[in-house]
């Protein structure tokens, strides 16, 4: 009578680990949806932004607000959200209309400079010293929505604790 008891409590014991490496799983995969769609947004608004009356010079310039618009528009469109942009913050905030995500914050910082004055180690050899680039950062953030139940009790009465957070710089140049 004693066997039964004890494989109960270890199929009680299997579950809640088994459940916390599915959180866990969970978790990983949602800030992998994530940062998926903050580089494809990216490189969208990358293409979508360029000031067009600087094509037939040397370089092409990024519109900054244009490229806010272009990003927020691929990013909501990727996961099914509704942007708020805040132009005068470099912010713009996604809503869900589903249970998914919970808000989604992100800042856009877009830093125009050349090469030389960058004068970063991990660029290498490059023959465009004098030319501009874009340094783009882009930070953002979430509280994460938790799919069990026994992982939002144990996380505490509510999910803001526990932020997603992924921060992205890429560099931005248009040569012609």
């Amino acid at each position: 009578m004693k066997w039964p008891a004890v494989l109960f409590l270890i199929a009680i014991l299997l579950t809640l680990v088994l459940g916390v490496f599915g959180e866990y799983a969970s978790v990983m995969n949602d800030k992998m949806v994530l940062n998926a769609a903050l580089r494809n947004s990216t490189r969208a608004a990358r293409n979508n932004s360029i000031n067009i009356w600087h094509l037939m010079e040397l370089d092409a310039y990024i519109d900054e607000q244009r490229f806010i618009f272009e990003f927020s528009r691929a990013f909501a469109d990727s996961l099914d959200l509704t942007p708020a942009i805040d132009f005068d913050n470099n912010k713009v905030v996604f809503t869900n209309s589903g249970d998914r995500f919970n808000p989604i914050t992100v800042e856009i910082e877009l830093y125009n400079t050349t090469y030389d004055e960058l004068d970063d180690n991990r660029l290498g050899v490059t023959d465009y010293h004098d030319r501009p680039v874009t340094v783009m950062t882009a930070r953002m953030e979430t509280p994460y929505r938790f799919k069990t139940h026994w992982l939002a009790l144990a996380n505490g009465v509510s999910n803001e604790d526990y932020l997603l957070i992924s921060e992205h710089t890429f560099l931005i140049q248009i040569i012609n």
